[in-house]
């Protein structure tokens, strides 16, 4: 339903004044902000009412928005969302490690809007390689190290299907820094599979061990992280009886990391938003996540963002996230970080 300017002005300063009281709002709250009699302004709440925007709890009470109320703000404040670079207490990065990287942001989100902060990062396939290590850790066991050109870490334990020696780890290691500096592991595989028919004795087994590795169930190449979960805690307007489920569903990162890569493909290049509710995990109804993208080399490589409950200072949390996804960005692209 198309509201016009009357509609729009009364719906987003009564989200403004539930956000900051969470009770009711009544016509005569909104008399006071608003250049309207008291008459107009409640036929306008019965407007938005029918069309599903707010709702009374009871007949005599104030009303309050619906998800579809609150859609429609969220909407209108993102499609004008003017990013002001405030530097929000960014952190001063000494370990290029996107493990380390993502616990320091994790922590700014976690304590400065505060809410549940998270940080998914789609694929270290994806990601253009200066040199790889394929380090043994254990039997079927091997860790990924991954340097950036702009030299960040990344690293994953992956299960093998086979015991795969040091010493043939080394070897894969050795061609591939020789041969492929420069590209995806994405692209590396590709070509390795290209290259069979030609060189079929050399490239055989790396091809065997890249497919285990691309198509490992504990890999899905994803990599999720959370911080904060407590701050749920302090969230007056969720069911504590609910508390217990979120915070198990936050456990359960594969199901989770099957969900965010769904959001991260979807995702447009401002700041984006989903109600739990629809998010198809019936453990996060009553919460809503806010989240942008991070780059690596102008490619959008994650997600960073928050989860938290459905009513909170919007432009504030907004700001916040997409100066740190800014931050996180510059970080992993920038040159002048070499060492």
């Amino acid at each position: 339903m198309w509201l016009n300017k009357r509609n729009s002005l009364i719906l987003k300063n009564l989200i403004k004044i539930y956000i900051s009281t969470h009770k009711p709002v009544s016509s005569n709250q909104l008399t006071t902000i608003i250049s309207l009699s008291s008459p107009t302004i409640r036929k306008e709440l019965q407007k938005l009412e029918s069309y599903g925007y707010i709702f009374r709890t009871t007949y005599s009470s104030g009303r309050i928005p619906t998800n579809r109320g609150l859609k429609f703000y969220l909407r209108e404040l993102m499609d004008n969302f003017e990013f002001e670079d405030k530097n929000f207490d960014l952190p001063e990065i000494k370990d290029l490690d996107f493990n380390a990287i993502s616990e320091d942001f994790l922590s700014l989100l976690s304590d400065k809007t505060p809410n549940i902060g998270f940080v998914f990062l789609n694929s270290v396939f994806n990601l253009n390689f200066k040199k790889i290590n394929l380090i043994k850790v254990g039997s079927h066991r091997i860790m990924l190290v991954i340097l950036s050109l702009y030299n960040c870490t990344f690293s994953k334990i992956l299960k093998t299907t086979e015991n795969y020696s040091e010493h043939e780890l080394r070897r894969w290691q050795n061609i591939i820094n020789k041969e492929f500096k420069g590209r995806t592991l994405n692209n590396t595989f590709k070509i390795i599979r290209n290259r069979l028919f030609k060189q079929k004795e050399k490239y055989r087994k790396i091809y065997k061990g890249f497919y285990s590795f691309l198509f490992n169930k504990d890999l899905i190449a994803t990599e999720l992280f959370f911080k904060g979960e407590l701050n749920i805690l302090n969230y007056d307007l969720i069911n504590p009886h609910k508390i217990k489920e979120v915070l198990e569903t936050l456990e359960d990162k594969a199901k989770l990391s099957i969900f965010f890569n769904d959001l991260f493909n979807n995702n447009k290049e401002t700041p984006s938003f989903v109600f739990g509710s629809d998010t198809g995990i019936s453990e996060l109804e009553g919460l809503i996540l806010i989240f942008s993208n991070f780059y690596y080399i102008k490619n959008p490589i994650g997600n960073i963002g928050i989860i938290g409950p459905k009513f909170m200072p919007f432009p504030n949390t907004i700001s916040k996230i997409e100066c740190y996804s800014s931050y996180f960005s510059k970080i992993l692209s920038k040159k002048t970080m070499e060492v």
